[in-house]
């Protein structure tokens, strides 16, 4: 059955980056799940941290299995370098913060940097540097994943992409690609952007949403004042995507507001269980939850069977039972 759908023989476990491509030192994608399926996910991690968070895979150990899934091994050293800033400086960071001002200033899109703390902005030389450093090598990494993609090495079959931070920068510069390219349509089954850093204008989401065949999930925080803080030099002239909704006229766009589950920016990586829950994407405990609920459900339809209840309405003995 797999041959049929051009499953057979094609997948990205042994894909790697043996040389050097422009910019980027590392590329190789890493198995989630075991087996192949017709239907493949790519998970796009948006950096590291030490001890639990310290994997590409840590963040998507909830995913549900459903289908063929990978997580994208990209550029660890600087990753971990950003993330070992942000975790060291994060709660410096937070006492410095007038939260209530920055809330109304990333809510209103009018983020400057007299709008800022001087005292956040004496730090910002130390988080600056990684943070740009990434920026540029998500966008080479994006569009080399466009690249693989679009060369099939995952067979003809449909692939999902989601990603948080910049692991959702290299997804929106993966489709950018595509979209430069005639014949792309189709490659991209869905898209689930969770905190990006990418411009969420109506002009550029809606040339995007045409080489993606399913639905684009932009989950975002506008009370996001790191990511606000971090990519304030576009977010001038530019809507972050990561801190309002996607305007856009595409039906396929949806936009969940995550404000009640990401309290920071670094919350991406620390409640993925619950982000994901949220953005509609099964997970192992949903999964665990409805086979208890079959389970329940058999074990009453035995009781109706052996004590012979009345099995015209077993929602009422189910009731009982419960």
């Amino acid at each position: 059955m797999a041959s049929l759908f051009g499953a057979a023989g094609a997948g990205l476990t042994g894909y790697k980056m043996n040389k050097r491509v422009g910019a980027i030192e590392e590329f190789e994608f890493l198995p989630l799940s075991p087996g192949k399926h017709l239907h493949l996910t790519v998970a796009v991690t948006g950096w590291l941290s030490s001890g639990k968070y310290s994997s590409f895979q840590a963040p998507w150990r909830s995913l549900g299995a459903c289908g063929e899934q990978y997580c994208l091994k990209w550029e660890s050293r600087y990753l971990m370098d950003l993330g070992c800033i942000l975790d060291s400086l994060w709660d410096g960071l937070v006492s410095i913060v007038a939260q209530e001002a920055l809330k109304y200033t990333v809510l209103s899109g009018i983020v400057t940097a007299l709008t800022w703390p001087a005292s956040l902005l004496a730090v910002a030389s130390v988080i600056d540097n990684p943070w740009g450093v990434c920026l540029s090598r998500s966008a080479e990494v994006g569009k080399h994943l466009a690249q693989v993609l679009r060369s099939r090495q995952q067979g003809k079959r449909p692939v999902s992409l989601i990603g948080f931070s910049l692991g959702a920068r290299v997804i929106y510069f993966c489709l950018e690609e595509l979209a430069n390219d005639q014949g792309s349509e189709g490659v991209v089954e869905d898209v689930i952007l969770l905190g990006a850093p990418v411009d969420g204008s109506e002009k550029t989401w809606d040339r995007l949403s045409k080489v993606v065949a399913g639905k684009i999930v932009n989950g975002y925080c506008r009370g996001d004042w790191l990511l606000g803080f971090l990519y304030r030099s576009s977010s001038v002239q530019l809507s972050v995507a990561g801190l309002q909704p996607i305007s856009s006229s595409a039906r396929c766009i949806i936009n969940v507001d995550l404000s009640s589950v990401v309290k920071g920016h670094l919350d991406y990586m620390r409640q993925m269980d619950t982000i994901l829950v949220a953005v509609g994407v099964p997970t192992k405990e949903g999964a665990g939850v409805m086979a208890a609920t079959f389970m329940l459900i058999f074990i009453v339809w035995c009781c109706l069977g052996l004590v012979g209840l009345n099995t015209k309405h077993p929602h009422t003995v189910l009731a009982r039972v419960i």
